[in-house]
């Protein structure tokens, strides 16, 4: 299973290596896409009878925060 951390760090090296045209920018933004989804069901299924949560990451230059509020 795939760690936060190591999605994280996918991220991170998408952001230093930016697409040099538009089919590469296009494949960039789908696997964006797909960690982000990876990240969010990481983050819920740990979170799963915690009403809040804040977590701040960083990697490289790269400084994510994500707020989760169970409804």
């Amino acid at each position: 299973m795939r760690t936060r951390e190591d999605i994280l760090s996918e991220l991170a090296e998408l952001k230093a290596h930016p697409p040099k045209n538009y089919s590469g920018s296009m494949v960039k933004a789908a696997k964006k896409s797909r960690l982000m989804s990876e990240l969010n069901q990481i983050e819920t299924e740990e979170l799963d009878g915690i009403e809040s949560s804040h977590h701040k990451f960083q990697f490289d230059n790269l400084e994510i925060n994500i707020s989760i509020t169970k409804k």
